[in-house]
C-alpha cells in the first residue's frame, strides 16, 4: 500500500498547498502535458515549489537530494487505496473524513532523512 504524509505546519497553509504529501519516484514519474506551464521558486536555503504559471496550484517538484517527486496528495488518483503513516505538525485533531494515520507528531519533520525513513523509502 502506497503512504503518504500530512503536514499542517503553518507555512504549508500559507503557502496554499494541500498538507498531505507523497513522494514519487523520479525514474517512474512522467509529465503527461503542461510542463512548460510550470514555475519554481526558490529560497537561499534551498526550499523549492513549482506551480502552474496560469492558475498558481501547486504542481509536483523534484527534490535535490534524493531520486523523488514531492506530490501534492490531491493530484493523485485512487487515493482510497493510500495510507496515512504520519501527521505533524499535529496541535488539534485532524477532520474526521481524513483517514487516520498510522503516527502522530506534534512537531515538523526534522530532516529528509527522518521523513524518508518514515514513508519507508530508506
Amino acid at each position: 500500500m502506497p503512504l503518504f504524509y500530512r503536514c499542517q505546519y503553518f507555512i504549508v497553509a500559507k503557502q496554499g498547498s494541500n498538507p498531505s504529501m507523497y513522494f514519487y519516484s523520479k525514474a517512474a514519474f512522467i509529465w503527461n502535458t503542461g510542463e512548460a506551464s510550470i514555475h519554481s521558486w526558490k529560497k537561499a536555503s534551498g526550499y523549492r515549489i513549482d506551480f502552474c504559471q496560469h492558475c498558481g496550484s501547486t504542481v509536483p517538484n523534484p527534490l535535490a537530494q534524493v531520486p523523488y517527486f514531492w506530490v501534492p496528495f490531491g493530484l493523485l488518483e485512487g487515493i482510497e487505496q493510500y495510507q496515512c503513516v504520519a501527521d505533524f505538525c499535529l496541535q488539534s485533531s485532524v477532520s474526521p473524513s481524513c483517514p487516520p494515520a498510522i503516527h502522530s507528531y506534534s512537531t515538523p519533520v526534522q530532516s529528509l532523512e527522518q521523513l524518508l525513513k518514515v514513508l519507508q523509502l530508506e
